[in-house]
């Protein structure tokens, strides 16, 4: 919950969990890591096998903020094939490999079907009963140009005022990526630098906001104890997000469960003197962000100095 000091510099940190709603093992490890850590927020699949326990999960947790986690890749969609027959298979199954994907949906013609789709998974989540605070994508999908202007459009008409944008000190991927994967954290790094400059420009377009540091890019899937208390030292915003993939199911899941209810992060947290806070939190204190004025509205906005016009 949201702390009743007012906002100032650098100390305002949301901590969300994707994937929520793609198997039983990840609702139990998500609940878990609101329940017993430091998980304020999770976004959502609104295809995913286990939406229902997912919708119920969020339902029973007043304090836990949900966002639509936009599925256009390696899952499955709300509406038939034959709506969309375009970018789904016969079974209603996006391409997996996010790389393909995003290739795939710079054909011209496949908006209207983009849009489609990306509308019937917010109507899945708002007809359940789910009131969305933020949104973001699967395998950050959405930071294609044109799934991100269309997810921008979508989330403004809805009054969502959150939408991810990955903004991660290159120090981070430095000191923390996983050295099997080569060169391709600082690969991804620069990708998501290019499309940020463009992408912060439309969110701001439709009235969105997003954090100025968002921490989980360089060891995406693979977050442990030793990252979250070694990625203060370089460089939060006024308004942070950590993003996490637990899960029970599986080993890597476990670990990063393990590392959201780490007392020791939770310690480094209080010692910073940090706002843990939801998206949800965010919007019900409205007032608390006012309150903050231009020491988090530029960070909010955007964190690149080219992104100013």
């Amino acid at each position: 919950m949201i702390s009743e000091r007012t906002c100032s510099a650098k100390d305002c940190l949301v901590v969300v969990a994707d994937d929520m709603g793609k198997s039983v093992s990840v609702n139990q490890a998500i609940a878990e890591a609101h329940d017993n850590g430091i998980l304020t927020s999770v976004s959502i699949m609104a295809g995913g096998k286990a939406f229902d326990g997912a919708v119920q999960t969020v339902l029973a947790r007043e304090r836990l903020s949900a966002g639509l986690h936009l599925t256009l890749c390696d899952g499955k969609a709300v509406l038939p094939h034959e709506t969309i027959p375009d970018i789904t298979d016969m079974d209603g199954n996006f391409i997996k490999n996010p790389f393909t994907a995003g290739l795939h949906y710079t054909k011209p013609g496949l908006l209207a079907q983009i849009e489609a789709e990306t509308a019937a998974q917010f109507d899945r989540l708002e007809g359940a009963g789910i009131r969305l605070h933020h949104v973001d994508g699967h395998h950050h999908l959405h930071m294609h140009p044109l799934i991100f202007e269309a997810l921008c459009r979508q989330a403004s008409q809805r009054g969502v005022k959150w939408i991810r944008i990955p903004r991660e000190p290159l120090s981070v991927v430095v000191a923390f990526r996983c050295p099997s994967r080569g060169m391709l954290p600082f690969i991804e790094w620069a990708v998501f630098q290019i499309l940020g400059i463009h992408n912060c420009r439309k969110a701001r377009k439709f009235g969105l906001h997003s954090a100025g540091r968002v921490f989980g890019l360089a060891r995406s899937g693979n977050i442990d104890e030793h990252f979250l208390l070694g990625m203060f030292p370089h460089g939060t915003s006024s308004f942070t997000e950590i993003y996490a993939h637990p899960d029970k199911e599986t080993a890597a899941g476990r670990i990063e469960l393990a590392a959201l209810v780490s007392p020791r992060v939770r310690d480094i947290i209080s010692a910073l003197q940090i706002s843990h806070v939801s998206y949800k939190d965010l919007r019900e204190k409205h007032e608390t962000i006012r309150r903050c004025g231009e020491n988090i509205h530029s960070d909010i906005y955007c964190d690149h100095k080219r992104c100013s016009g």
